[in-house]
């Protein structure tokens, strides 16, 4: 019953005013009309549920952007009409939109209370480099490769092999690795970062790549063309770290991000605790309660 005070969501209230009264700083009217309108200030708040690395993309998309404004006009078009034939007077309709009130005030509490409670730098830094002391021996890191790699795959074997034969060539005689991974390969989800998979360790991969790609000594080295259940690969090793214990800079926003953690995790609890200690339970009632819905069970 308590984890809904535990964590901090994100939400907004909206409600409809008219052009002629736009307050100052809900920014440009995007679409309005009839009981709603839309500002570039509800879009900023609603693009706040994205991560914050995709926003921006989003943002600078206008078709993306106008099927948000729609979405928003008609919601807001349709709660006016729907005060305007009493629906907010009904008691679920209020309660609903109370308990909604609620929420969004109690998570824009949280967050200013996580704002308030997370620990000084200073206190962040030596709780780290204390935990990273303590553990050193924890944090270590297997065996890894960095690679990129170009697959072709192709329902003619003989095809795809002269192909992965044909680009392992392009790219020992010196062509852009990258690009001929971007335009060639099969693997779209590394195509488009030229063909990167990022640090590898043993057991992560098909045992035919994984072979070919630890047996890879010096950054640049290209394997031979590598068959496996997907198709045919060439292998560029970019880096190659031996087994060893990762360094304090390495594991520190891990150790940084846990600690906060901890950290506001108590101070909320605590905050609960405070919270539950002034209510008073009426136990008969709540039996009573329960009690009318024994017989339905």
């Amino acid at each position: 019953m308590r984890n809904w005070l535990m964590s901090v969501g994100a939400g907004m209230v909206l409600s409809a005013v008219s052009v002629a009264t736009m307050a100052q700083g809900n920014g440009a009217v995007l679409l309005h009309g009839p009981g709603a309108t839309v500002y570039e200030s509800d879009v900023m708040n609603d693009a706040k549920r994205m991560p914050e690395e995709m926003r921006s993309s989003f943002l600078a998309k206008p078709e993306s952007v106008a099927q948000m404004v729609e979405a928003m006009y008609v919601r807001r078009a349709m709660a006016t009409t729907a005060r305007s034939v009493g629906l907010a007077d009904q008691p679920d309709i209020a309660a609903a939109i109370k308990f909604a009130t609620d929420k969004v005030l109690s998570d824009a509490y949280l967050q200013k209370f996580n704002d308030q409670h997370r620990p000084d730098a200073k206190l962040i830094d030596a709780q780290v480099k204390a935990v990273y002391a303590a553990k050193k021996e924890t944090f270590k890191a297997p065996e890894q490769v960095h690679v990129a790699h170009i697959l072709v795959m192709d329902k003619d074997d003989a095809a795809g092999k002269a192909k992965a034969e044909k680009l392992l060539a392009e790219a020992q005689a010196g062509a852009d690795f990258a690009k001929l991974a971007k335009d060639n390969s099969s693997d779209a989800s590394s195509a488009v970062k030229g063909g990167d998979l990022g640090l590898v360790s043993h057991g992560k991969m098909v045992p035919e790549f994984e072979q070919a790609a630890f047996a890879l000594d010096k950054p640049g080295q290209l394997s031979a063309v590598v068959k496996s259940q997907f198709g045919y690969h060439v292998i560029k090793l970019i880096e190659k770290k031996p087994a060893r214990i990762q360094s304090l800079d390495e594991v520190r926003p891990e150790l940084e991000k846990q600690y906060i953690q901890q950290s506001l995790q108590t101070a909320r609890q605590a905050e609960v605790e405070k919270v539950l200690s002034a209510g008073k339970w009426e136990r008969a009632n709540m039996e009573a309660f329960s009690a009318r819905f024994a017989d339905k069970k």
